[in-house]
């Protein structure tokens, strides 16, 4: 795997060096790197930090064990790699729509109750470990969904 020199890639790419593996390895590096960064933005909001890691964690877990089980699902069919790349990029678009309108209404529910006068504040020492628990939940979800269509389309 090149990390750093593209012109090594492109020509690896345009003289179909690459197997299906490293197709998929490359888009779970990617992956990876995007969640490492996602997390590393937001190093500083939560009060207990250690919630960050452990989500990282399992956020990292979760996406390898995804990819993994949504590319052997995938070649159980036959198919060659482009058609994994593009059938994950077309399936996750309506599945990160569903998924987003679900936490969208889970906060505007907790924000609901607030202003309608509940205390939330018992779940206040909690509060950093439920976001870690709705966020893998929400990870898991979206490779569980993903996966299920993927058997569907090679049936």
């Amino acid at each position: 795997m090149y990390f750093w020199n593209t012109k090594a890639l492109s020509e690896d790419i345009k003289n179909n060096k690459l197997s299906d593996n490293d197709w998929k390895n490359y888009y779970l590096a990617g992956s990876i790197l995007l969640i490492l960064s996602m997390y590393a933005v937001e190093l500083a909001p939560r009060e207990i930090s250690i919630t960050i890691l452990v989500e990282m964690i399992l956020m990292i877990g979760i996406l390898v064990f995804g990819i993994n089980t949504t590319f052997n699902t995938h070649q159980a069919s036959g198919n060659n790699i482009t058609n994994y790349i593009s059938k994950m990029t077309a399936l996750s678009l309506p599945l990160i729509v569903k998924l987003f309108t679900l936490s969208f209404a889970i906060g505007l529910g907790l924000a609901l109750a607030e202003d309608a006068g509940l205390s939330l504040e018992p779940w206040q020492d909690w509060q950093d470990w439920i976001i870690v628990a709705l966020t893998v939940s929400i990870q898991a979800l979206m490779f569980w969904r993903l996966n299920y269509h993927l058997q569907g389309i090679n049936t």
